[in-house]
């Protein structure tokens, strides 16, 4: 017998091919999902990084946060309080969490809010294969994939990943903590309740209505102890014990704070009364709230397209709604698995398939079809912003909907993949899957964020402190902003980082106004000259340049005159 030479260079090639073929095995994903997934992927990336410096809104909101993390950097301190709950006499704050996280980056690009913005996206790019895990876990590969496609292309979560504002991680948040509950529920190892916990946390900290995850996640959990035995319950006691003290240590230096004055932030909150229209009744309110959750991930509405944009809403939460209800009767009718061997297909490794046990289906259904209920009601009751329609962005309020969302729309897709062939023809439920899976992507890509931002971005902010610095050079400037209750930290924010002096206007050598069109007449005349001759002291204003920095916002310079 002859002996033949191993090639070393087909060897060297061939262990990165049997690494990944090992590491799918463990997984239990066949290659022909990971070919699926892979582009899915692949546009999900290009969906949020490409024009990333362009796309993002940059405003009054994204200076002021982004200036809040470049303080914390520069003076070495954690802060205490995040971002305030609302910019017109805001009385309490969301959490810090949302500045720490984003401190290393600040730190890493020198204040430079696109390195900012860059983590953001990669947090909400880890949004679609979180979706995706889950998802297939719970109903199967057509549903796993379902989902997560619909993640790439959601253009909420395309818009969240875009742009710097503390709700933002809300999404991610919220990935992380249905992910890490699922895992713990269906493998029975709850060390994952710190991953849910960690998740819980971050949802909570970016908005205040991220709490609301508290409710799914402690039910859940609370179920988990009850059908375990004995010895089961102590050991799942205390992983669940150590989330817990994990989520507190988050709030660690707001409870600090509270508990050395008086709870002030507590006792705002509960004193809080949002000034507007009385709240509809409660069947309107959760009527309405089912619709805007449900559509929003895909549609915008009602912020995109209020009367034209309501049909694609209605049909996608509808058809949601029913999808589920339908699901959970269909798997609710069948013979689940004994315990026995449920636990011991938790424990045994798993393996490529296309359908889910029923247990695993029934569970999960049942699990985001609880979750989406409870944040539905607790929202739409609790909120009365939820259903009134306003000039003014409210999606913060229900942005921790998304993921159970597009979850439950993953799972009814799938399930329709894997229906029975109608007329005994088998690609019926493959091709009823695909149609309804297009339908709605082409809604969610017509509603996409568009690749400039029509509100500004920070390249143009950047270009206008430029400007403002040439007509003021080696003095310091003051920035007023019309109309008065906003702030103008999109523009002193790149002053600050070019190191130029800010001060008040009667210390001025050079003052900026800027003024908002669309919340103010008169930009660039009558408005701006009456500021002038009010502020001015007997003063003399020079007007030296004016020009409009973004839509709607005219920067006008003047120089003072000695």
């Amino acid at each position: 017998m002859t002996r033949v030479a191993a090639n070393p260079e087909l060897g060297r090639a061939g262990r990165p091919t049997a690494w990944l073929r090992r590491a799918a095995g463990r997984l239990g994903v066949a290659p022909r999902e990971w070919a699926c997934l892979g582009p899915i992927l692949v546009l999900a990336a290009a969906a949020r990084f490409v024009s990333l410096s362009t796309r993002g809104i940059w405003d009054t909101d994204q200076g002021f946060e982004t200036g809040a993390i470049w303080n914390a950097v520069q003076t070495r301190q954690l802060p205490t309080f995040g971002s305030p709950a609302f910019t017109f006499g805001g009385t309490f704050h969301h959490g810090a969490l949302f500045y720490d996280l984003m401190m290393p980056f600040a730190w890493i690009g020198n204040g430079n809010p696109l390195v900012i913005v860059a983590a953001i996206a990669t947090f909400g790019l880890l949004v679609v294969p979180l979706v995706w895990w889950t998802a297939r876990s719970m109903g199967g590969t057509a549903a796993g994939l379902a989902a997560a496609l619909l993640a790439a292309v959601s253009p909420s979560l395309i818009d969240y990943s875009t742009f710097i504002w503390n709700p933002v991680l809300l999404e991610i948040g919220s990935a992380v903590a249905v992910f890490g509950a699922w895992q713990a529920w269906s493998t029975r190892q709850p060390r994952w309740w710190v991953v849910a916990a960690a998740g819980t946390a971050v949802a909570a900290q970016a908005h205040l209505t991220g709490l609301v995850m508290v409710f799914p996640m402690t039910i859940l959990f609370l179920l988990a102890m009850r059908r375990g035995p004995s010895e089961v319950r102590r050991r799942l006691l205390k992983w669940g014990l150590f989330g817990v003290g994990l989520f507190l240590f988050t709030w660690l230096p707001l409870i600090v704070s509270e508990l050395g004055h008086n709870f002030a932030e507590t006792r705002a909150i509960l004193a809080f009364n949002q000034p507007g229209v009385n709240a509809a009744d409660p069947i309107t309110r959760v009527v309405f709230g089912v619709i805007r959750l449900l559509g929003w991930p895909m549609t915008h509405w009602p912020i995109d397209n209020l009367i034209p944009g309501f049909p694609e809403a209605l049909t996608i939460a509808v058809g949601i709604a029913v999808g589920m209800i339908w699901r959970l009767t269909s798997v609710l009718s069948r013979p689940g698995t004994s315990a026995a061997s449920a636990a011991s297909a938790a424990r045994a490794p798993s393996a490529p398939s296309a359908t889910p046990s029923t247990t695993s289906e029934r569970d999960g259904l049942r699990f985001v079809a609880g979750t989406l209920a409870l944040i539905v009601l607790v929202l739409s009751l609790g909120l009365k912003e939820i259903s009134q329609i306003q000039n003014t962005n409210q999606e913060q309020y229900h942005v921790i909907a998304d993921v159970p969302a597009l979850l439950a729309a993953g799972l009814v897709i799938g399930g329709i993949w894997r229906a029975k062939p109608w007329a005994r023809r088998a690609w019926f439920g493959p091709a009823l899957a695909l149609i309804v899976l297009s339908g709605v992507v082409v809604v969610g890509v017509s509603h996409w964020p568009p690749a400039v931002s029509p509100a500004g971005d920070w390249p143009s902010a950047q270009a206008a402190a430029t400007r403002i610095e040439r007509s003021a050079p080696g003095g310091a400037v003051s920035l007023v902003n019309l109309p008065f209750f906003k702030q103008a930290d999109a523009y002193t924010y790149p002053l600050q980082l070019d190191g130029v002096p800010l001060v008040t206007p009667d210390k001025a050598a050079t003052v900026v106004i800027l003024c908002d069109s669309g919340w103010y007449s008169g930009c660039g005349g009558a408005a701006e000259e009456l500021w002038r001759l009010g502020a001015a002291d007997s003063v003399s204003l020079r007007l030296v340049d004016r020009f409009q920095a973004a839509p709607q916002r005219t920067l006008s310079i003047y120089r003072r005159v000695p």
